[in-house]
């Protein structure tokens, strides 16, 4: 496969072409569509993906069914990092847009760990940090309203997936009011009535079913200091 496509994932950057030519070798690419699921919850653990192209969700579900976004990932995002601590899938992983992922089965990655040191080196890089964003974003999400939660989630996404348009930032992703309630770990019904408050407030608008967001204004809202959370996406970006 591309080497190119490869390299644009953070567990192998920095490798020379001929490690990358070496983990091509490896790898295989997958395709999904929208709204497939990539890997449920309980499925084997035996594979690590590195998103190549579109968005994948991470859901965790509860014994009812209720779902929460645990992380939403972008390319260059590994995901399924868990396959050496745990046999069982602990999460769905969800294409959120047609996606393609290259996929490196446990015995193949363990190999590639053992023969290139700077995959392994990234590979601790990635895990630390996902692991302080844990941590804080529990902390910080136990601690708050949904409200500020939902404002905090928005100004996040206006970061990370906004397009700065004449009325406001454009959130580029098709959202629901269930999504955002699985971003937040609360009811679609609690999310509805909060955003119905931010459209009063002309802090939110729709555009067919995209946001558009008067960021200076929720930020204000949202009182100083409280625009993101420290150290990026914590609640709900990256991990597996």
């Amino acid at each position: 496969m591309s080497t190119k496509k490869i390299g644009i994932a953070e567990l192998f950057r920095g490798l020379t072409s001929g490690d990358l030519r070496k983990v091509g070798e490896q790898v295989e690419e997958r395709r999904y569509p929208r709204g497939a699921t990539i890997f449920r919850r309980n499925d084997p653990s035996d594979s690590l993906f590195a998103l190549e192209e579109g968005l994948v969700k991470l859901v965790a579900r509860s014994p009812n069914g209720a779902g929460t976004i645990l992380y939403l990932l972008r390319p260059a995002d590994i995901f399924g990092e868990l396959l050496f601590s745990e046999d069982k899938r602990p999460f769905d992983a969800v294409a959120v847009t047609d996606v393609l992922a290259a996929v490196l089965s446990r015995k193949r990655f363990a190999g590639i760990l053992s023969s290139i040191p700077a995959v392994a080196l990234n590979f601790i890089r990635i895990l630390s940090r996902r692991l302080v964003h844990v941590e804080k974003g529990v902390s910080e999400f136990s601690h708050t309203w949904s409200y500020h939660r939902l404002a905090k989630v928005l100004l996040q996404l206006c970061e990370e997936y906004g397009e700065g348009t004449p009325g406001g930032v454009l959130i580029r992703l098709p959202l629901t009011h269930a999504d955002l309630a699985e971003m937040i770990g609360t009811t679609r019904e609690t999310v509805t009535n909060q955003m119905n408050r931010f459209k009063r407030m002309g802090l939110v608008a729709a555009r067919g079913r995209r946001l558009v967001i008067d960021r200076g204004r929720l930020a204000d809202f949202l009182g100083p200091g409280e625009t993101r959370a420290e150290g990026g996406m914590s609640p709900l970006h990256r991990s597996a």
